[in-house]
């Protein structure tokens, strides 16, 4: 195997890392608390209540986990908790309208980003890129198993 082509292949990886560095974010959400948003959004709109136990269990996370990151969501207004209305120990959990159209406004960011990306390159590479990435994370996931 070239050690050019690694080299070149772990230089284009680590430029994704530079993407954001030294840039002040305007978002108060990172990526895990959108991914947070987003999951709960899908859960509502397919009817499931909100708990936490049913938040973590869709995860595949712990409860305190969800807890954690539920709370800075809150105190921004993004997530509202309320009591059940059947079992008043029990916790719902819900987005807000100001956490609906932060996700929203999000999720259009990042189709205009990739519609720009595919103009830029193409479909038929942008095909080949997707296929590409896929491929990617399925050895890296692998990868990284073994590593366990």
């Amino acid at each position: 195997m070239s050690e050019d082509v690694t080299k070149r292949l772990m230089a284009a990886f680590s430029q994704f890392g530079r993407l954001n560095r030294g840039k002040k974010h305007t978002s108060v959400l990172k990526p895990s608390d959108m991914m947070l948003l987003i999951k709960m959004i899908e859960m509502t709109r397919s009817g499931e209540d909100l708990s936490v136990s049913a938040l973590s269990a869709a995860l595949g996370v712990s409860k305190p986990f969800v807890t954690k990151s539920l709370n800075p969501l809150a105190k921004e207004g993004f997530v509202e908790r309320k009591s059940h209305e059947n079992d008043r120990r029990m916790v719902m959990i819900c987005v807000t309208p100001k956490g609906v159209d932060k996700i929203e406004k999000a999720q259009r960011q990042f189709t205009a980003a990739i519609d720009g990306l595919v103009k830029q390159i193409g479909e038929e590479r942008s095909l080949l890129l997707a296929e590409l990435l896929g491929e990617s994370y399925i050895y890296l996931e692998n990868f990284h198993q073994q590593l366990e």
